[in-house]
């Protein structure tokens, strides 16, 4: 199956040398923060507030790219700008006529970001509005099928400037910087070969379903965005403490993060519709397509041979594709991929499918990190790193770093070097499996028989029971009946629906 999401046409979009960019320059930040996230009760989240940050956006990249400093500037250069400002009124009157069910509210905290951005951050908001043509098109996609106002797209500029790449110092990642924890909640994957929370529209469908969860908590979208960045708990005890109903009422009882973190998303929203009135404009990267297809990934696939024969270069694929780790995708039963490629290379890639799989069959895996599966290294550590992020760079978890350098507790040094292993279970063994005796096959026949009714289907991003059922070859009622009325009239991306294989 595949699934289209156009781009807004009347602006081409261009990505390859953004994307060259990202991967050779040392971007520096325009930041307030990244802002990551806390464990707590009424909707399982676990967003860590981050103390130490106080600006509003957070993209910056060391030279490794997949990693960000939430704390290095960025210097500007205004050579030849008349950057024009303006009166209190102005700036009120222009986020009133902004029609939405968000309050955006103008006070001096708000005009405190808006010259931020406007004044300050001049470079990083051209890239983030040519970013924007990409993106916010498939943003306003995902988030109307859910009934999330469209203006809460802009909540993906402070958290992580449009960057797919962002990882934070506490393991919060991609544009919607979901933590792990919170990511399984919502159904995205993590594992060997696909971290979701990189990927654009599966992240993006959890970020909304959070942000629709939140708003049936409160009914109030503001307070929905400062759950995002602080927790429930928190915003329920700020509630508590100030007795008030609003964001503005219960403010001064959030954490200190949570109370500029509104007033830079409504600062957010104003400049990312009125940036032509302070001359400001899109920073277009070379590469032009018009529309993003997802094609589901079956069979094992080398990146490199999908990318060749597409016409693609591995930097465009991976662009395209930020949240494949690795090299092969293994397909089948370990790991399906909804593969993004441009629009008018479907019919290229349907063509060269055959030709693909057989030219992918020995090929080695290695993980973006430059890590190959199978293999070992040696990480020193840095000044500034921590387990998490070392763990986030070459796809592992924490307690494997702990398990094969005998640590005992999270605390490393400037210097120490750690072993990291990447096992052979993370690729794909050609090998035959070994043979059960004849036994264990008698005894496992029935059970396997049974089984064979039925596969089991997680339901993505725009599935409908219908799509379900004509890809299957069953019926709408007939996935009702196995699953229960519940579990489909509320189909959501990540649902495990038992379907039957005999039609």
């Amino acid at each position: 199956m595949t699934k289209t999401f156009p781009i807004n046409n009347s602006t081409i979009v261009f990505l390859f040398a953004f994307c060259c960019t990202v991967l050779q320059n040392n971007i520096t930040s325009a930041q307030l923060p990244l802002w990551i996230h806390t464990e707590e009760e009424v909707i399982p989240n676990q967003f860590e507030s981050n103390d130490s940050l106080n600006e509003v956006v957070n993209t910056g990249q060391d030279n490794d790219p997949a990693q960000i400093d939430s704390l290095q500037e960025q210097k500007v250069s205004f050579a030849n700008v008349d950057v024009p400002t303006y009166e209190d009124s102005i700036y009120r009157s222009r986020l009133a006529a902004i029609i939405t069910p968000v309050e955006l509210t103008y006070n001096d905290q708000v005009k405190k970001y808006i010259d931020l951005y406007v004044l300050n951050r001049r470079d990083q908001v051209s890239r983030m509005l040519g970013l924007s043509k990409l993106y916010f098109p498939i943003f306003d996609q995902i988030f109307t099928d859910y009934g999330v106002p469209m203006e809460m797209k802009y909540l993906s500029i402070i958290e992580s400037a449009l960057n797919p790449q962002a990882v934070s110092r506490m393991g919060a990642t991609g544009i919607w910087q979901f933590m792990y924890a919170t990511a399984k909640v919502y159904g995205l994957t993590i594992n060997s070969y696909v971290d979701e929370r990189k990927d654009i529209i599966r992240s993006t469908d959890g970020a909304a379903r959070y942000l629709k969860n939140m708003y049936d908590v409160y009914g109030d979208w503001l307070l929905a965005l400062a759950s995002y960045n602080c927790g429930p708990g928190n915003v329920n005890r700020a509630i508590t403490l100030s007795g008030g109903k609003t964001f503005w009422e219960i403010r001064d009882f959030l954490p200190r993060e949570t109370r500029n973190y509104v007033p830079a998303f409504i600062a957010a929203t104003y400049v990312m519709n009125y940036y032509e009135l302070h001359e400001l404009s899109p920073e277009f990267p070379k590469f032009c397509f018009d529309t993003i297809t997802t094609v589901d990934i079956n069979d094992r696939m080398a990146s490199d041979q999908i990318a060749k024969f597409t016409g693609l270069s591995m930097d465009e694929f991976k662009f395209l594709n930020p949240g494949l780790k690795c090299s092969v995708i293994p397909g089948g039963s370990v790991c399906t991929y909804a593969c993004k490629l441009p629009g008018n290379r479907i019919s290229l890639f349907d063509e060269k499918k055959d030709s693909i799989i057989l030219l992918s069959k020995n090929a080695k895996n290695t993980y973006y990190g430059g890590v190959a599966t199978g293999s070992k290294t040696t990480h020193t550590v840095r000044r500034g790193e921590n387990l998490g992020k070392i763990a986030a760079k070459y796809h592992v978890s924490v307690s494997q770093l702990k398990g094969w350098n005998n640590l005992h507790s999270s605390t490393i040094r400037t210097g120490q070097r750690l072993k990291i292993s990447h096992h052979v279970s993370a690729s794909v063994s050609q090998t035959s499996p070994p043979k059960k005796s004849s036994t264990v096959q008698k005894a496992t026949v029935s059970a396997i028989d049974t089984l064979k009714e039925y596969v089991f289907y997680k339901a993505r991003t725009g599935d409908t029971l219908w799509e379900i059922a004509q890809r299957h070859g069953t019926t709408v009622s007939a996935i009702r009946k196995l699953n229960g009325s519940a579990k489909c009239n509320f189909l959501k991306a990540g649902t495990v629906l038992k379907v039957s294989s005999k039609g």
